[in-house]
Order: C-alpha cells, then sequence, then structure tokens
C-alpha cells in the first residue's frame, strides 16, 4: 500500500529533462540568489528521524544536491513488501530545476510540477504531493 506514496515521493522529484522553464531569481540572473548551492542530507521524513518508517517502507537516507539552478536527489528506501528485496535498500535517483525567493524553495521535474518548501537555517523542507514532508539540511 505505502510502496506508490514512496513511488510517488520519488517520482515528485522525477527527471531532469526538457519542459521545465527557468526561472531565475538572483540579481544577476542566476537561479542561485541566496548560495544555497551543496548537497543536502535527508535528516527527517514527517517529522521522525531517520531510519523512518512510512506505511510499509522504510526511508534509509536520502540528500539533494543542488547547483546554481538544477537539483539531483537520491532517496534509499526499503521496502516491506516489493522492490529488490535488498535488505540496504533501493535506491530512487531523480532531478530536475529549482528556484528560491523570499524564503521558499521550488523543486521542478521534467514534467513541469512544482513543490515548494521552506528555507530553514542550515537547509529547508520540501512538501510532496502525497503531503510527505521531507526536511533536509546541510
Amino acid at each position: 500500500m505505502r510502496r506508490p506514496v514512496v513511488i510517488m515521493v520519488a517520482s515528485m522529484l522525477a527527471a531532469c529533462g526538457g519542459g521545465v522553464t527557468d526561472q531565475t531569481t538572483g540579481p544577476t540572473g542566476g537561479g542561485n540568489p541566496t548560495g544555497l548551492a551543496g548537497t543536502y542530507l535527508l535528516k527527517t521524513v514527517d517529522g521522525k528521524a531517520l531510519p523512518a518508517a512510512s506505511g510499509d517502507s522504510t526511508f534509509l537516507s536520502g540528500q539533494i544536491v543542488l547547483t546554481d539552478t538544477t537539483w539531483n536527489q537520491t532517496l534509499v528506501v526499503r521496502y516491506a513488501v516489493g522492490g529488490s528485496g535488498n535488505p540496504a535498500g533501493d535506491s530512487l535517483i531523480t532531478g530536475g530545476r529549482w528556484t528560491s525567493s523570499s524564503g521558499a524553495i521550488s523543486l521542478s521535474n521534467a514534467g513541469s510540477q512544482d513543490y515548494t518548501g521552506t528555507l530553514t537555517s542550515g537547509g529547508f523542507t520540501v512538501s510532496t504531493k502525497t503531503s510527505t514532508l521531507l526536511t533536509y539540511s546541510k
């Protein structure tokens, strides 16, 4: 039951590629107006520390790497039912383009779907289309 939710979480942050308009906000036209580029580690899922159970799945780890305009995410999830059966979990890799403005961050995937979050002192939180709240920090 929860595997579709985990897949939806990963797909919400889906594949880099065309169809996404670069909506830069920086004073020089760059997509990184606040120096956010870097690697952010997944710290919590819905407020729970890792490893975090979510239905019949467990989020083991994750990270998002932001460049000036793009992002790439890797989530490692172990499924109670389905998946590869690997006890170390399955890696779900996704990405797209991002922008930031006024304390908010927007992650866009190839389908032009936007997922917004809030910047924090050391990272950001983002809510997926399944309302799963992911918290990342450096």
